[in-house]
């Protein structure tokens, strides 16, 4: 009959039609977040081979079949960490990057976005680290295919072009120049920790660590007097070396 209101019974099994333990569309969302967050921190804390999807199950206080229904298999997982983490970090630090301009500003602006970045994602540093740069990382070829080489090129350039222009010290490799700012934010913010605990100081903050990150590489793009078409450059000083001496024999005593 019109109006006739449905038995609360018949309701119930309606609404289990979805299936048993097949989550809502909001409670979803939620969940697949806290599993992402959870494989992240403990990709971080002990590397993507020795973590398990019990263990992340545990971790996002989520059970296993949840777990299993977002994620078909370990491969599916990294995927998403890569795209929906990583991916969008690396373009938001290089997508500002723009031909032309000076490389000091260049580098000074990725450093800044970099750590930014990471404060909002903690578990970035130790994970690339050790699943980047690391020799069999399982995270390296899903990271290598995102980054824009388009961008990066127009930072080793920018630094050429200075060269060229008298600027900039000539003994720095503008091929170089990317690995060392990304491997010296990276270094710094997977260390600092243990820095602060070793030395018994306060971890620097974001802004501390801007100013000292960006202090080493600008300044050590300057072009110093003596670098000048590496005039006063002994050998072995490239390195921090002293240059090594020939070592005197003494005289050996005649036997009477």
């Amino acid at each position: 009959m019109p109006g006739r209101r449905e038995p609360a019974k018949a309701r119930g099994e309606r609404k289990s039609a979805r299936g048993p333990g097949r989550p809502t569309s909001t409670s979803g969302l939620y969940a697949r977040e806290k599993l992402l967050e959870a494989a992240t921190e403990l990709f971080a804390k002990q590397g993507v081979a020795a973590t398990t999807f019990a263990m992340i199950a545990e971790r996002a206080e989520l059970t296993p079949a949840m777990l299993h229904y977002y994620f078909r298999d370990r491969e599916q997982m990294l995927d998403s960490v890569v795209e929906e983490r990583l991916a969008p970090l690396i373009a938001g630090v290089w997508g500002p990057v723009a031909a032309g301009e000076a490389p000091a500003e260049l580098m000074r602006g990725v450093v800044e976005r970099m750590l930014a970045g990471i404060e909002k994602m903690p578990w970035v540093p130790s994970t690339w680290m050790r699943e980047v740069l690391n020799e069999g990382g399982l995270l390296r070829g899903r990271v290598l295919r995102h980054l824009p080489l388009q961008k990066i090129g127009a930072l080793s350039q920018s630094v050429a072009k200075a060269q060229a222009a008298g600027t900039a010290n000539l003994e720095i490799d503008p091929g170089l120049i990317v690995f060392s700012l990304i491997g010296l934010v990276m270094m710094h913010m997977a260390t600092i920790k243990l820095w602060a605990e070793v030395f018994g100081r306060k971890a620097p903050d974001r802004e501390a660590l801007s100013r000292h990150i960006i202090g080493l590489l600008i300044h050590g793009l300057e072009r110093g007097e003596k670098l000048k078409s590496g005039e006063g450059r002994q050998p072995g000083k490239q390195f921090g070396l002293r240059p090594t001496r020939p070592m005197k024999r003494k005289a050996s005593s005649k036997r009477k």
